[in-house]
């Protein structure tokens, strides 16, 4: 751990965030203070920590913002690529998200989705998930989200909750194209209420879908 993080670490933090991200090897630091790590990184242009064996739960936050800060496209590829593998719960997982420049450069990325489709490890096929609702939730891609929707593994609870999320910000963004598809969507019963369960709680959705989506609801 490099001696930057140590200032920012605290106890009474630790604690909460290891209830919140179970699992984690975590220091205690806050999702601000982390985000100032990473600037700082990047704007010392010190990519240093992109190339060291991550420990810890923030060493790993603070490598994903890196990338959502550097301009380098192949930089950025080569890196998130190098640590989907080591990506070992969903907060790091989702701050993937924070990548903007994948959505100006999609094809370039969408490799990394290929790669990765078929894996049966949680994190890795929630890459895959949180890769399409941040980035490709578009027209052009539906029909592929439906189809990794379908074909992505999920047989544990962090992989069937993205899904769930996914399915639901396709029927509000894409509600006609997505009613259509829900009632002979082949995933599992808990991905597919949860969605339900999402969708129904959402102000963007009329209480007319609501009914509907109640009685559609898998029992």
């Amino acid at each position: 751990m490099d001696d930057i993080f140590k200032k920012y670490i605290e106890e009474d933090y630790k604690l909460f965030s290891e209830k919140l991200i179970p699992g984690a090897n975590i220091l205690g630091i806050r999702s601000n203070n982390l985000r100032l790590i990473a600037k700082e990184y990047v704007n010392k242009e010190d990519y240093s920590l992109l190339t060291k064996d991550l420990i810890y739960h923030e060493e790993k936050m603070v490598y994903m913002y890196m990338l959502s800060y550097i301009k380098e496209i192949n930089l950025i590829y080569e890196k998130l690529d190098k640590i989907v593998p080591l990506i070992d719960n969903w907060a790091v997982c989702d701050a993937s998200m924070n990548i903007k420049i994948i959505n100006k450069n999609r094809d370039f990325f969408y490799s990394l989705i290929t790669k990765y489709k078929d894996s049966k490890n949680e994190f890795e096929a929630r890459f895959v998930l949180i890769m399409l609702l941040s980035h490709y939730m578009d027209e052009a891609y539906l029909d592929v989200i439906f189809e990794l929707l379908e074909s992505v593994y999920a047989d544990k609870y962090y992989t069937k909750m993205a899904k769930a999320w996914l399915l639901c910000e396709c029927f509000i963004k894409y509600r006609d194209y997505t009613i259509k598809k829900l009632n002979n969507l082949k995933i599992d019963d808990f991905s597919f209420n949860k969605a339900i369960d999402k969708m129904r709680d959402s102000f963007r959705v009329s209480d007319e879908d609501k009914a509907y989506l109640k009685f559609i609801k898998r029992k």
